[in-house]
């Protein structure tokens, strides 16, 4: 009966000593994922309001439907494109599409999620930036474009 105990209270500690090391991670920051600009209006309507009147917010519509299936076309006209959790097309991940608040300021989960106190420490600002788009290289290539249209 005594192993029969000293085998159980073992494995007890095993299982507690498990249940430890997958708590463990939970200190490390979860990584955050895009939500789209739907979930960024529930607190920022007037950023939103002001976001409708650019470009930006229908910039998926300035192409062809030839071009929305070339990544070198999409990739400045939607947010997260080529990142884990961003838009993918059309058809999979229509709220990602177009120039979004989180194509600046990088996935807003982990923003929405912290208490208000935290919420400016969540911005990282890990989206990208507007030379990434905006820059003489493309801007001449479109601007040539346009002229032979």
């Amino acid at each position: 009966m005594k192993k029969l105990s000293l085998l159980l209270g073992v494995a007890m500690l095993g299982l507690a000593g498990l249940a430890v090391s997958q708590d463990a991670p939970a200190d490390k920051p979860a990584a955050a994922t895009y939500l789209g600009a739907a979930k960024c209006k529930m607190c920022h309507s007037k950023q939103h309001a002001s976001w409708m009147k650019m470009k930006h917010s229908s910039a998926i519509s300035s192409l062809s439907a030839e071009e929305q299936k070339k990544p070198e076309c999409v990739k400045c006209h939607v947010t997260g494109y080529g990142e884990t959790g961003g838009f993918e097309s059309m058809e999979k991940t229509p709220d990602l599409a177009n120039v979004q608040c989180e194509a600046c300021h990088g996935p807003g989960s982990n923003h929405m999620k912290a208490p208000m106190a935290e919420k400016k420490k969540t911005i990282n600002g890990k989206g990208r930036d507007c030379r990434d788009c905006h820059n003489p290289h493309i801007d001449v290539d479109r601007k040539k474009a346009e002229a032979k249209a």
